[in-house]
């Protein structure tokens, strides 16, 4: 790679990113916090997108524009402040209305950071409505080498909050810098929520090793939103490998709730990473 240039792209169609882990990107404890890598992974698509004159300032001016339905990530590792972050990201053959995207991030030694799968949708602003991702696919290109090839078919979470034990609820403060060129929440805000929501002692003694996220509506500045936290028990924060459960419901006019978005999160002490 030519480091004046923010990507390169390989003729198998892999866009590879180098990122720097700053100190404003990192936990108490010094760790890269899980936001950041779902920074790189929006990042990281954005720039092979904009190589490919589809970016969503380019989309906006032929009236569509991107977003993203689901992320399923999982994290072997964890950087600290100044070590770097080497990111290879493809597109993959079109599941009906999405186009898939893996994103891959390594360790300046090689070893394998996290994994990212997630699906867009081209969406028209006019109407709101998905459009079908034929003509995107020949612009960004698609992996050519099958040895990389990932299966993107993504279940979509199956879950009863019914079923489970509520651990708490929290009421982010939603600010004008969670918005984005769309103009709704950008998606990497609704993680940091669903962290925010939990203790500060399980954190600091815990990580995200996993997650699962369906991203099911929009949401906007002056929405009012809840975050609600569940395990299978009332003692899900002090498990060996605790999985959670989180929701964020938006409160509508007439005082109902509906679900926005839903995750699932595995973790692992800090320790094993």
């Amino acid at each position: 790679m030519d480091h004046n240039d923010p990507v390169a792209i390989s003729a198998d169609n892999i866009a590879r990113v180098h990122f720097t882990t700053y100190s404003f990107e990192t936990d108490s404890l010094g760790a890269a916090q899980t936001a950041f890598y779902l920074r790189i992974v929006q990042e990281a698509a954005g720039l092979h997108a904009a190589m490919r004159g589809c970016s969503i300032m380019d989309l906006h001016a032929e009236g569509k524009t991107w977003v993203i339905t689901r992320n399923r990530i999982e994290i072997f590792g964890y950087t600290r402040w100044n070590e770097q972050i080497h990111v290879d990201t493809w597109a993959q053959e079109p599941i009906r209305l999405h186009l898939p995207r893996v994103v891959e991030g390594y360790a300046s030694d090689g070893s394998l950071l996290f994994r990212a799968q997630t699906l867009w949708a081209v969406i028209d602003l006019k109407n709101s409505r998905p459009l079908r991702p034929q003509e995107m696919n020949e612009r960004i290109g698609l992996l050519k080498d099958p040895s990389r090839n990932i299966d993107m078919n993504l279940p979509r979470p199956d879950i009863d909050p019914d079923s489970l034990h509520r651990m708490g609820t929290y009421a982010p403060r939603v600010t004008y810098l969670d918005t984005d060129r769309n103009q709704h929440i950008n998606n990497v805000s609704y993680l940091s929520w669903i962290l925010e929501a939990l203790p500060a002692e399980f954190r600091t003694a815990y990580k995200v090793g996993s997650a699962d996220v369906l991203y099911r509506k929009q949401t906007f500045l002056e929405d009012r939103l809840s975050v609600h936290t569940y395990a299978a028990d009332e003692n899900g924060y002090d498990e060996e490998t605790p999985s959670l459960t989180s929701t964020i419901v938006r409160k509508t006019e007439d005082g109902a709730e509906e679900v926005v978005f839903t995750a699932r999160t595995g973790w692992k002490r800090r320790s094993e990473f």
